[in-house]
């Protein structure tokens, strides 16, 4: 089965990357999902929430503040000024 690489990365420093199996964000465009074999894109992210479902089964979530997303030959990069994961990320 095909999956995304996913990168998430804040101005300050590198949030997350793995494999996923769904990328949700909010784009100035409306909301987005993300799967395997996604045309390329790239859009301007509005600040709310995100959720990644991980190949494992795990679940990431949280929220983004204003940024870029970009998808392109199933990668997908978030750029986000700010992003703050769900508490039980933080305390994983």
């Amino acid at each position: 089965m095909a999956e995304l690489i996913v990168e998430i990365v804040a101005l300050d420093r590198k949030i997350w990357a793995g494999a996923a199996r769904l990328v949700r964000v909010r784009t100035t465009e409306g909301d987005i999902g993300i799967m395997p074999g996604h045309e390329s894109m790239a859009g301007l992210l509005k600040p709310g929430e995100f959720a990644i479902d991980c190949v494992d089964g795990d679940r990431l979530g949280g929220r983004i503040d204003s940024g870029l997303v970009s998808v392109d030959d199933n990668r997908v990069t978030v750029v986000a000024d700010k992003v703050t994961l769900d508490a039980e990320q933080r305390s994983a």
